[in-house]
């Protein structure tokens, strides 16, 4: 079967079906196509709770893997990484406060990112490998005894389906726009040579494989939450799968900026002064790919701080 032909295949998610889908692939109890999850942000010792909607009829595989990951503490005590006026990115990296305000102190983030007793790559892997995480992205597929294509998780990549039109991923009632608070689903550009090797299979929420391009198949931790009425990531590359689920929550999220903007204001000259710059090698567990990307983060010299991320309901 070529890959030209697969890849004009389409999987669709029909909003009603695709709670259904989701429930039989995944580890929790599922009850709702809309789970909850509150995120308590610190800065400046004050912390901020923000209630989310999850769009699991939307995106199944994408909210089940932020659900295992929460539910196994990995965003817990995280920060956010980079910091861009549009939208801010965690998922990656631990908070220790000494090491962090040595690392500020000396000018040092860079090396404060690559330390391996920081990043939390490693982690994810180790959480992968220990089937904490459900497999959605195979080296390989075969045939039932029906002729249709199937998958073995002991030929699963670590990564995450890309649950968005780039990737043939069409909500068939539509779906909302990326917006204001806003979580999307991150990956970063792949550095890949070898086509033949950039391929993978992907498990739909319907349980169809398909062959699709590695790149858009390649998401683990990060995520992006969007501050802006814009963003640089749009709903066609990027699952935008979480919403903040109320104007209470909305209303969070501005105290939250406002504490930022008030801070700089009073010990700092702008935000270019609040923030460092920062070159980090990422992808590093990367098994496609040709190398590890060199990518530059723009990181708050004052950390913010993602104290918890727990699932309220499911």
């Amino acid at each position: 079967m070529s890959f030209k032909r697969l890849k004009r295949a389409v999987f669709g998610v029909a909003l009603a079906a695709a709670v259904g889908a989701s429930a039989a692939l995944a580890g929790c109890t599922i009850e709702t196509g809309h789970p909850r999850a509150k995120i308590t942000v610190e800065f400046g010792g004050t912390e901020y709770v923000m209630e989310y909607k999850l769009y699991r009829n939307m995106y199944p595989q994408t909210v089940r893997h932020f659900i295992e990951l929460a539910e196994a503490g990995f965003y817990d005590n995280t920060i956010i990484h980079d910091y861009t006026s549009n939208d801010w990115y965690g998922g990656g990296y631990v908070y220790n406060q000494e090491a962090y305000a040595d690392a500020v102190s000396n000018n040092a983030l860079d090396d404060y990112l690559n330390d391996p007793d920081y990043y939390k790559e490693d982690d994810y892997l180790t959480l992968f490998n220990s089937g904490a995480l459900t497999p959605s992205v195979y080296k390989n597929y075969s045939y039932d005894d029906d002729g249709n294509m199937t998958v073995s998780d002991s030929d699963a990549y670590h990564t995450l389906i890309g649950e968005f039109a780039d990737n043939d991923h069409v909500i068939e009632s539509g779906q909302r726009s990326a917006e204001y608070g806003s979580l999307k689903m991150f990956y970063t550009d792949k550095v890949i040579d070898n086509i033949a090797d950039a391929h993978v299979y992907i498990k739909t929420g319907s349980g169809q494989v398909l062959e699709h391009d590695y790149e858009y198949n390649s998401a683990t931790s990060l995520f992006a939450l969007q501050v802006g009425t814009s963003s640089s990531l749009s709903t066609s590359g990027y699952a935008t799968f979480a919403y903040l689920n109320s104007d209470a929550d909305v209303d969070v999220l501005d105290s939250l900026i406002e504490a930022i903007a008030d801070y700089i204001d009073a010990e700092y000259n702008s935000d270019s002064d609040f923030t460092s710059s920062a070159t980090v090698e990422v992808d590093r567990t990367e098994s496609i790919a040709e190398q590890a990307t060199s990518v530059t983060y723009t990181v708050p010299e004052v950390a913010i701080i993602i104290k918890t991320v727990e699932i309220t309901r499911y």
